[in-house]
């Protein structure tokens, strides 16, 4: 038997299958987009109507002051955090015990009635901080472009 000779096999190009990232990309920037738009919300906390004034004190009081929140609802938040309103007055001691010299900033809703606030003013003080502010937006001015400055008064 003489010398066989193999038969040589031509291996024909197969199509490579490759994975499609443009659908995938899409979803994730949709995704983000949405995360980055309810993120700003959510950090927010309680959605509340602030009082306008024509005249805003431009200077902050404390650069970073407890928040007090007193929203529509009758819900109150101290630093974004839901507190009970027994729970109140020992979480501002707990704060005042921790740093004496901090501020406190009101965030009230403007259709709340004054007496609430006022009240809320007086547990604040009473605890012994020895400020209390109360967060205002600027009045719209009549003749034209808003202006939306947020300060303290």
């Amino acid at each position: 038997m003489g010398a066989s000779k193999k038969p040589t096999i031509r291996k024909s190009k197969l199509p490579e299958p490759e994975i499609n990232v443009t659908p995938l990309v899409d979803v994730v920037l949709v995704l983000l987009i949405i995360f980055m738009v309810v993120t700003p919300a959510m950090a927010e906390g309680e959605h509340i109507e602030l009082p306008k004034l024509t005249t805003v004190d431009e200077k902050p009081k404390d650069m970073h002051p407890i928040e007090l929140t007193l929203a529509l609802n009758g819900r109150i938040l101290i630093e974004k955090s839901p507190v009970a309103e027994a729970d109140v007055l020992p979480k501002l001691k707990e704060l005042h015990a921790a740093d004496a010299e901090k501020q406190v900033r009101l965030n009230a809703d403007a259709r709340l009635p004054w007496g609430r606030i006022r009240t809320m003013m007086a547990k604040v003080q009473n605890v012994g901080f020895s400020g209390v502010s109360i967060k205002v937006e600027e009045q719209q001015s009549a003749g034209g472009a808003a202006k939306k400055k947020k300060g303290e008064h």
